[in-house]
């Protein structure tokens, strides 16, 4: 393709590839240099040209022996001649936004599921990338603005219409997705996380609610009203404002709420009118990821009482509140929980039904904010009966110095231990529990890795290792 076709220039010069990565350019390539966390790409410009690159954009004043677009704004210029390259294809199809610390997983994946009832959709996130009739691994939360697009318009090849997406805040907060624009924003929550690519809770909540800016003027922007950060997003809403949580000057809020092992019931009153909901999507928190999809539904006019009867039918989300079943006398749960709320959120919820004692593996994963894993370590000391805190992706971290680093506050505690190795803290979690208990096994969900300094260490997921074990212990069966 012509590069004055992928963006408004005067180069008519044939475009091979396009990459933000020197690395990844190849013969009649066109580089992309825009600045990460970490990394200014100017500073690989004529790595990029040795590849193979026949003209650079970026917006800083550059001069090398290819043409050079100079832009304002290099993410967003990507975004334009990615979107151009995939000819238009933001023009034909309609993404969702979910953003918050806990529950984006859950709502997106409740978007997913019900619009599958009335138009072809997609999924982009923490579960992977899917369709009905089509899918693909996905590494990140968000996809990096290359596979992005090249995602999008695999959808419209298979005529997908909407597609709802987790918008993690590092994409968002580092302009990945500048010049994207959403159909619609939700906003679950803000708790601590992220902080080593944040400075601070506030600067957190602004690269978040970018994706409220970047909404149409006629989209939904949907907010969780009760969050202590939730004037950041009313306040950045460019389409409609909605509202929702546990008090009456919400637009929606519930009452009569009702939980069991595997059924939540609620009422719901607002602008919606006074209405029962039933799924078996259990737990209080999802009282509130259901609401926030009701409102969306209801913005886009479709049939409220319907979408209720369907959200009955809503099956289990990937990883969140997985009972591992295998006969033996004691509940056993994994999830992806990481952050101390979304422990909390669990746990409250496991004990409306479990009387006995709650038994917790939980890790934290390295290079990332110390306060989130102390933060996760004394919710657990100081709520749950035992803890073994365990590893979840160390990376370029030290394992000791991490575990260490996690109990800092609670050294005195005498109910949790430290257990490095993953599948023995599952063994004995397992091995303890007594008959009535409950043993969360959180953090890594259905990941079958843990990511090291320098490599993927491959596992049994929790699930499959926790089944296998169990199954082994209670069932006799060789595995």
């Amino acid at each position: 393709m012509k590069l004055n076709k992928l963006y408004k220039c005067d180069y008519d010069i044939d475009i091979d590839n396009i990459s933000d990565d020197s690395r990844k350019i190849k013969k009649n390539g066109l580089f992309i240099a825009v600045k990460g966390l970490s990394v200014n790409g100017n500073k690989y410009i004529d790595k990029a040209i040795e590849n193979g690159a026949v003209a650079v954009v970026t917006d800083e004043d550059i001069k090398c022996s290819v043409p050079v677009i100079k832009v304002n704004n290099s993410n967003c210029a990507y975004n334009e001649i990615l979107n151009n390259y995939y000819d238009d294809v933001l023009n034909k199809i309609k993404i969702i936004a979910v953003t918050g610390t806990d529950g984006k997983t859950t709502v997106t994946e409740i978007i997913y599921q019900l619009m599958n009832y009335y138009t072809k959709t997609g999924y982009i996130g923490t579960n992977g990338i899917r369709t009905t009739d089509w899918s693909c691994d996905n590494h990140f939360t968000t996809p990096l603005p290359k596979d992005l697009f090249r995602v999008l318009d695999e959808f419209v090849k298979h005529k997908v219409s909407y597609v709802a997406m987790e918008a993690s805040s590092e994409r968002l907060g580092t302009g990945k997705l500048d010049g994207v624009s959403f159909c619609a924003s939700i906003f679950t929550n803000l708790t601590r996380d992220n902080l080593n690519v944040h400075k601070d809770m506030n600067d957190y909540a602004k690269a978040k609610a970018k994706c409220f800016k970047a909404t149409v003027k006629d989209g939904p922007c949907i907010v969780f009203k009760d969050d202590k950060y939730s004037d950041v997003f009313i306040n950045s809403a460019n389409g409609v404002l909605y509202t929702y949580g546990y008090n009456s000057d919400s637009d929606i809020y519930p009452s009569n709420i009702v939980v069991s092992k595997k059924k939540l019931e609620f009422d719901i009153h607002g602008i919606l009118g006074d209405k029962h909901i039933e799924t078996g999507l259990s737990g209080e928190f999802n009282v509130l990821n259901l609401m926030a999809v009701l409102l969306l539904f209801n913005h886009f006019s479709y049939d409220i009482d319907d979408v209720i009867e369907k959200i009955k039918l809503l099956k289990p989300i990937a990883a969140r509140q997985l009972f591992v079943e295998c006969g033996q006398p004691f509940d056993v749960i994994v999830d992806y929980a990481h952050t101390a709320n979304a422990i909390k959120n669990l746990v409250t919820y496991v004990k409306t039904f479990n009387k006995n004692r709650v038994i917790v593996v939980v890790g934290a994963a390295g290079a990332r904010d110390i306060g989130r894993r102390v933060e996760t370590a004394d919710y657990c000391v100081n709520n749950v009966d035992y803890s073994i805190f365990t590893l979840d992706d160390p990376w370029s971290e030290d394992p000791t110095y991490l575990l260490d680093s996690m109990v800092q506050n609670v050294k005195d505690y005498k109910n949790y231990e430290l257990e490095q190795n993953r599948d023995m803290a599952i063994k004995k979690a397992l091995d303890m529990a007594n008959p009535g208990d409950a043993v969360l096994i959180l953090g890594k969900g259905l990941e079958n890795y843990l990511k090291m300094k320098d490599k993927d260490i491959f596992r049994k997921n929790d699930y499959e290792f926790a089944k296998d074990y169990l199954n082994k212990k209670y069932n006799k069966i060789e595995v």
